[in-house]
């Protein structure tokens, strides 16, 4: 008996990423870089391949792309409509814990045997005695302060991330802040409300070779290989507050996003804290200003019965006035 192969459907997976694609929004090109704490995303570009072997869906939680489905009895569970629920997402939190303060985490990073500190450990381990174990020390120092320094709050001042890939991940007047990072081949943010760690954002490099991958659907298709669960598919929505294809994880204190941002050659990797997440509404309640609002001032002029142009000409007399009396002329 003749078997015909079984031929992966690429092409359902490759029409669903365009119907994505085409549905979001491009993001600007970038900037001049700005310095210190107000440094934006890598130069952008387009980017994309396919590189999928099958798709399905996952328990009507929304189109699913990527590499195949986890074996039986380990698919992911979940309510229709809403990402899958994986075992865990620590290895994404890099040991760190939500709720901690911008000087707790600039700690962790600079003190002694801190992050940065061990980060240089092997570099001077391997350098010679002298001059260059000098420069690698200084060096060493001088990241230790930029992080520092990077530490900037969204007050009511616009900042250079408004024009960049992660400007839908903060607002203005709501206690907000971040920090960021670049080690390990990637840019990390910290943002944070009240003072409090919330989120973490990772731009990765998308590249022949590189973590993820050089497609966005690489990424995706690791990720989904790494949870032992396909991610739920979400395009471009802005009612939703979705600005791109997302595809997203949660387990019981996180939500994973990764975030298409193609045209930039970066995956944004999100990993954000649930609770947070749930509240993110009343914790801001200062809400972005409608560059289309009409000014306050000319609406009162405007509105009500109360409205006159003072130029116009006088109106006539009435009619129901009485007529003015002309005096009989004298003999």
């Amino acid at each position: 008996m003749n078997v015909r192969p079984v031929v992966a459907p690429r092409f359902f997976v490759a029409a669903s990423l365009a119907f994505a694609f085409a549905c979001g929004p491009r993001e600007p090109p970038r900037q001049a870089n700005i310095p210190d704490e107000v440094d934006p995303m890598t130069e952008s570009t387009s980017s994309s391949s396919s590189s999928s072997s099958s798709s399905s869906s996952n328990g009507g939680s929304g189109d699913v792309l990527g590499s195949p489905p986890p074996p039986p009895g380990k698919v992911a569970t979940g309510k229709a409509g809403e990402a899958p629920q994986v075992a865990s997402l620590a290895a994404f939190t890099d040991g760190l814990k939500w709720g901690m303060s911008h000087a707790e985490l600039t700690k962790h990073f600079t003190q002694t045997n801190g992050v940065i500190w061990k980060d240089y450990d092997e570099k001077l381990a391997k350098a010679r005695v002298g001059p260059e174990q000098t420069a690698l020390e200084a060096e060493r120092e001088q990241v230790k302060a930029a992080f520092g320094r990077s530490y900037i709050e969204f007050k009511d001042t616009p900042t250079g991330y408004d024009t960049t890939g992660i400007r839908h991940e903060y607002t203005y007047k709501n206690k907000e802040a971040l920090m960021w990072i670049e080690r390990q081949g990637k840019k990390r943010y910290f943002f944070f409300i009240n003072d409090r760690l919330w989120k973490m954002y990772d731009e990765v490099p998308l590249a022949e070779g590189g973590p993820m991958g050089k497609a966005y659907l690489d990424a995706v298709n690791k990720l989904n290989a790494q949870l032992n669960a396909q991610g739920r598919v979400q395009g471009a929505d802005a009612a939703k507050g979705i600005d791109a294809t997302t595809v997203d994880w949660k387990d019981g204190t996180s939500h994973l996003r990764a975030v298409d941002r193609s045209n930039d050659r970066v995956v944004g990797i999100v990993i954000e804290d649930s609770g947070t997440l749930s509240n993110i509404a009343a914790l801001r309640p200062n809400k972005p200003a409608d560059p289309n609002e009409i000014d306050p001032s000319i609406k009162a002029v405007t509105s009500g019965s109360n409205r006159s142009d003072p130029n116009a000409p006088s109106a006539a007399p009435s009619s129901s006035a009485p007529a003015k009396k002309t005096p009989p002329k004298k003999k």
